[in-house]
């Protein structure tokens, strides 16, 4: 039942960011292709549930899409303070590491848990570089009002949470309870995420202080 409410969660920051399309910025839009990314990823693994190398598959095509969808958005708000050539060569070390995850590390018979914890731990950097970027040059006057930080919250609580459960997942399969307790912390984690890409969505970003 958790992990039913956590997929529907993710109805909410989708129709707020339809209600709201016209007015989102570059950022905004960014996530609001996500969570479009979320629910089709999530409905069509679910149609082919039974087919276990094809879901895997598609978890697979999430996992690259989510992080250059979020890679995007922490690169717009992070460059010059990290260079451009840094951000293409992470994007770079991931795809790569996320082919040999693929094809030699968890294979495709497996959930992704080897790319989902790397994704984690390096959207879980960006979100602490944006932090400290802010706190370092208090251009934002309003940061309650600036969409990057729900997200990089929300990022930083979701992939927190969850990295442990993207690791060990594949070592505790033969446990049916175990996979149910840890997928239904999971589940609560999404539904958090979730929350905090609505308020993106819903948020009209403020001013930037003045120089």
């Amino acid at each position: 039942m958790i992990s039913d409410v956590s997929m529907y969660s993710v109805g909410l920051p989708l129709l707020i960011g339809l209600g709201t399309y016209w007015r989102l910025n570059n950022t905004q839009k960014a996530v609001f292709f996500l969570v479009l990314l979320s629910v089709v990823i999530e409905f069509w693994a679910r149609a082919v549930r039974n087919m276990g190398e094809m879901q895997n598959v598609i978890y697979y095509g999430f996992t690259v899409g989510e992080f250059l969808l979020l890679g995007i958005v922490f690169s717009k708000a992070i460059i010059p303070f990290l260079s451009r050539t840094f951000f293409k060569l992470i994007t770079l070390f991931f795809l790569c590491f996320v082919a040999v995850d693929m094809f030699w590390l968890s294979g495709i018979n497996q959930f992704n848990n080897y790319s989902t914890a790397v994704e984690g731990l390096l959207l879980i950097f960006f979100s602490i570089v944006f932090f400290y970027k802010t706190l370092k040059e208090l251009k934002i006057r309003d940061l309650e009002k600036e969409p990057l930080f729900w997200i990089s919250t929300g990022v930083l609580l979701y992939f927190s949470g969850s990295l442990f459960i993207f690791l060990f997942t594949n070592y505790v399969n033969s446990s049916n309870t175990v996979l149910f307790i840890i997928w239904g912390i999971h589940a609560i984690f999404g539904m958090i995420l979730n929350l905090f890409y609505s308020i993106t969505l819903w948020m009209k970003p403020g001013p930037l202080t003045p120089h």
